[in-house]
């Protein structure tokens, strides 16, 4: 049973490291995680339904951070012309530093 009450003790400092954005702090803890994972042993019901449940809220931690990591990353795509500064002229007209305006082909 001590095995298993290390397993809660990590789920909840996951928890925390996840909300303060602790990366450092989870690397270290999944290697906590594995140790405490292979020496545990049976738990009881009660237990078990508590990792169960604090797993299922780490989770939902960790898809809410890799979607705002998603929407920052598309956001500063957006900001950049797709990882390409660009700036605006006098008359409103945006460019990019460096680049040359194409002419359009004439036909004859």
């Amino acid at each position: 049973m001590a095995d298993c009450a290390a397993l809660e003790t990590i789920l909840d400092r996951s928890r925390e490291a996840l909300a303060a954005g602790d990366l450092a702090a989870l690397a270290g803890l999944a290697a906590e995680t594995e140790a405490a994972l292979a020496d545990a042993g049976c738990c009881g019901r009660a237990l078990a339904g508590r990792l169960a449940e604090k797993a299922r809220r780490n989770e939902r931690l960790i898809a809410a951070a890799l979607a705002g990591v998603r929407a920052a990353r598309r956001r500063a795509q957006d900001l950049t012309d797709q990882g390409r500064f660009s700036t605006y002229d006098a008359g409103g007209r945006r460019g990019q530093p460096g680049l040359v305006a194409a002419t359009p082909a004439r036909r004859l």
